[in-house]
């Protein structure tokens, strides 16, 4: 039994409008920033040692029962800026979660383990030989039991991704089943806006629940601006709680502890930490970012498919995940219109009004590359009032493999008898065969730095936090330690080194799993009381 039932409905979380007083003053053994896939892990692995653990999360409270799959709602409700974050030319959308459980409350479940060959990189390029694959297997052994990791099953690859199957199959290349983080899925097909079954076990209904039966204390709207210090070490963080519905500030707060983790996941535990003044010693604070940039291609069948019903993703195509492509993968799954129209995918007046028409005739290929860590996110103007700044760009290498898995993705779609295929360039353009799918795509040049050709979403950040062992090209430790400031350790997507060519949820945890496991057989140097 690893956790305690709760006595009431929902969780016991402190929320802005719960807050009375000007200033609040809190205190615990444990400051952790952010409630995701690595937050979460840690609020329960150190609360469960009895450790005083506190929670602050700056999205909103969001119980499942309020969950009403409605992407506009919960875009708006649920998503980093309203599921419009995007880089500074505004050709890539990058998708967070912003809200209890982070991120996994609104993923599209699919669950891997980060690479052998990836753990062997690090060893090798950047000092982690501490996180080999023997040492990581029964952190993930642990989390896949927990949260219900399997493979498909046959009944969870709806219409739209078996055809996928069948165009596969007739090209002759390897497909496979993904894994997912859900128990008995209902197979309602809105993974995107939460569950409100409860199948899907995201952070919100697994590791938070654990974490407060064992005595964490959660707040919500709460806003870090600046991690602390005191004699050279962590000692807490400051912020400030703010209305989610109106954003005015309910009240100012500061949180002593005797660590401090941050779990803000790959955009804003760097852009809090540049706030706080660090990063000089190494200038990579912010820097390494990398998003795994992925593109839509949709064909349109003669029948109706109903992509929205059933799991939403069944099946990926890993022909081509491999280093001579760049590590391309394609994993089907249909996005909501709402979110289809935040990447600009639905067109405009009589071509929106087309798609729309059509929608329920689509099938769907999500490409993926591997991207090299050029991009950086920091901080512009004033700590409270100022705002982010996320840069990257494609450069030609990752361009031409994002077009390769145009043509590959296509032919797919017209191998499984797609009358049509739908390009995600910004000139909206649609095949209806091979050998306009060829020029279509030769069509989508390069331009200046790759800007504007490709409409692009990424769902895994990471890399501006780098781990290493060395101080002056990494920020945390090979055990997840800031280099500058003892005591500060952080456990989301942005220790990554390299971007990992799978999805990341899975491995922050594991990760996150590791570094308390770490914290807690020293914690001699790190609690004093």
């Amino acid at each position: 039994m690893i956790y305690r039932e709760l006595p009431q409905d929902g969780l016991p979380v402190t929320q802005a409008k719960d807050i009375r007083d000007k200033e609040v003053h809190l205190k615990a053994d444990v400051i952790i920033v952010g409630s995701g896939a690595g937050g979460a892990v840690a609020a329960y692995e150190l609360a469960r040692t009895g450790k005083s653990v506190i929670v602050l999360e700056a999205g909103r409270y969001v119980p499942s029962s309020d969950f009403k799959e409605d992407m506009t709602d919960t875009m708006y409700r649920m998503y980093q800026d309203a599921g419009l974050q995007t880089n500074s030319t505004g050709d890539v959308i990058l998708l967070q979660g912003a809200t209890t459980g982070g991120s996994t409350v609104v993923s599209a479940t699919i669950s891997a383990r980060i690479p052998d060959r990836v753990l062997k990189e690090w060893g090798a390029d950047h000092g982690l030989e501490n996180l080999s694959p023997e040492q990581l297997r029964p952190h993930f052994e642990k989390l896949e039991e927990r949260l219900g990791v399997h493979i498909n099953e046959p009944h969870e690859i709806n219409d739209a991704a078996n055809l996928i199957v069948q165009g596969a199959e007739v090209m002759g290349w390897s497909w496979k089943p993904l894994s997912r983080n859900v128990k008995q899925c209902a197979l309602t097909g809105h993974c995107l806006a939460g569950c409100p079954s409860d199948r899907k076990l995201s952070m919100l209904v697994t590791y938070l629940p654990w974490a407060i039966a064992e005595g964490a204390e959660i707040f919500v709207d709460a806003h870090v601006d600046f991690v602390t210090q005191r004699n050279g070490r962590a000692s807490g963080v400051e912020g400030r709680f703010i209305d989610p519905d109106t954003k005015q500030v309910v009240s100012k707060f500061t949180a002593e502890g005797q660590i401090v983790v941050m779990g803000a996941g790959p955009i804003q535990t760097p852009l809090l930490l540049q706030k706080s003044g660090m990063g000089r010693q190494s200038g990579m604070v912010g820097r390494n970012l990398s998003i795994r940039p992925g593109v839509s291609v949709f064909g349109k069948f003669s029948d109706p498919v109903y992509g929205w019903r059933g799991a939403l993703t069944g099946v990926h195509v890993d022909e081509f995940w491999n280093e001579k492509s760049n590590w391309t993968d394609m994993d089907s799954g249909v996005a909501a219109p709402a979110q289809l129209v935040s990447q600009g995918e639905l067109g405009e007046g009589d071509d929106h009004i087309r798609f729309m028409k059509e929608y329920k005739y689509f099938s769907a290929l999500n490409v993926f590359v591997h991207d090299h860590g050029q991009g950086f996110v920091q901080w512009i103007g004033d700590p409270y009032e100022g705002d982010k700044r996320i840069e990257w760009n494609l450069n030609r290498d990752e361009f031409n493999s994002l077009r390769d898995g145009l043509r590959r993705a296509g032919r797919v779609m017209f191998a499984a008898g797609a009358e049509k295929v739908y390009l995600p360039s910004y000139n909206r353009t649609a095949a209806s065969n091979v050998f306009e799918l060829d020029q279509a795509v030769d069509k989508i040049t390069f331009g200046s730095l790759g800007l504007y050709t490709m409409r692009m979403i990424a769902y895994n950040p990471q890399g501006t936090c780098r781990m290493g062992k060395d101080p002056f090209t990494s920020v945390v430790n090979p055990w997840g330690e800031s280099h500058e400031l003892k005591g500060l350790f952080v456990v989301d997507a942005s220790i990554m080194p390299t971007e990992i060519t799978v999805n990341t949820q899975m491995t922050v945890s594991a990760l996150a799993s590791y570094i308390v496991e770490n914290i807690i057989k020293r914690e001699a140097s790190y609690f004093w009381s």
